[in-house]
């Protein structure tokens, strides 16, 4: 259950916790006499440790939601809400949280939601709820006193992160993030034949300029990867093990926000006694147009990705086999 889904719901969403387990993405809290999280409605020394240390860590990882007013129990080592323990003066507690998630955080994530919902019987008491995305911004460092730390969430706890978690968090803020764009040029046309220009662009949507970009394709199925003696593109181009690795010369950059085409490969389509054909292939829907590849760039993170291109080779085929 989301921060909508519970505020929306009111007490009703929070009874139906009971029973339900912490989780990556999920943390509850009770103001528990022996360590309070609130005194008057104010947070306290630990109560401040807290909130920064789950906001740190769900920032960092992948967002979650916190929940002041229930307590849990451990249940074959997983903690699960037990009963609920709503917090007194909600206002001023409701309040103080939401001052707290501004400050606690460096940097601030601005993106933090705070609410409150209170208790049909008491409406002076109730349960708060944090919803804390996963931050673009992140590494999140707690700033409350004496925790001066980074955290990460890990199964249905957080953990202080250890130096090469920090480093690479680092890192990857400070990285391109880069995706593939792709498009068909008609470059040439013969009557029932067509030839086409399979276009790559690279689309940048990270923070810094890409340098040193590069993309390995492979997998590789259906005739549309031609080589273009031609090309304007200075990339240089390898082949090994099934794979084609292409590199962008080095004055080939992609800065934040940009699009720049990067590379294409040629194909033919034509339409003979009735059946489309791609090269010397049917082309119907049961052809296998498609691709396994990978982007990379100077301080990014390579990842392995995959596009399927039937559905788009099939619409342009209609379109200019329709007039013909």
């Amino acid at each position: 259950m989301n921060f909508d889904d519970l505020i929306a719901g009111g007490e009703g969403a929070i009874n139906d916790l009971i029973g339900r387990q912490e989780t990556l993405q999920l943390e509850f809290k009770a103001n528990d006499s022996r360590e309070p999280i609130f005194v008057d409605g104010a947070l306290t020394k630990s109560g401040r440790k807290m909130l920064a240390k789950e906001a740190s860590a769900f920032a960092n990882s992948a967002g979650g939601v916190i929940i002041f007013g229930v307590d849990c129990r451990a249940v074959d080592g997983i903690d699960q809400a037990e009963k609920l323990t709503p917090i007194a003066a909600i206002d001023r507690a409701e309040t103080t949280v939401r001052d707290a998630a501004s400050e606690l955080l460096q940097p601030r994530h601005d993106g933090i939601r705070v609410a409150s919902i209170r208790c049909d019987a008491d409406i002076s008491t109730g349960f708060i709820i944090v919803d804390v995305p996963r931050s673009e911004r992140r590494p999140h460092r707690s700033e409350a006193t004496d925790q001066k730390q980074y955290f990460k969430r890990s199964g249905s706890r957080s953990y202080p992160m250890e130096r090469y978690d920090i480093e690479d968090a680092f890192k990857r803020a400070s990285s391109p993030a880069l995706t593939l764009c792709i498009a068909f040029h008609r470059a040439m046309t013969m009557g029932d034949e067509a030839e086409y220009h399979l276009q790559i662009a690279i689309k940048n949507s990270g923070e810094v300029t890409a340098k040193s970009i590069t993309m390995q394709l492979w997998d590789r199925s259906g005739a549309v990867f031609g080589h273009d003696n031609y090309s304007r593109f200075k990339n240089q181009t390898s082949d090994f093990e099934g794979r084609r690795y292409i590199a962008a010369p080095a004055d080939f950059v992609v800065h934040p926000g940009e699009t720049r085409q990067f590379h294409h490969f040629t194909f033919r389509m034509s339409k003979r006694d009735g059946s489309l054909k791609l090269g010397n292939e049917l082309l119907d829907e049961h052809t296998s147009v498609s691709f396994k590849f990978s982007l990379g760039a100077e301080n990014m993170r390579v990842e392995d990705r995959d596009i399927d291109l039937l559905d788009l080779i099939l619409a342009e085929a209609g379109d200019y086999f329709r007039h013909e």
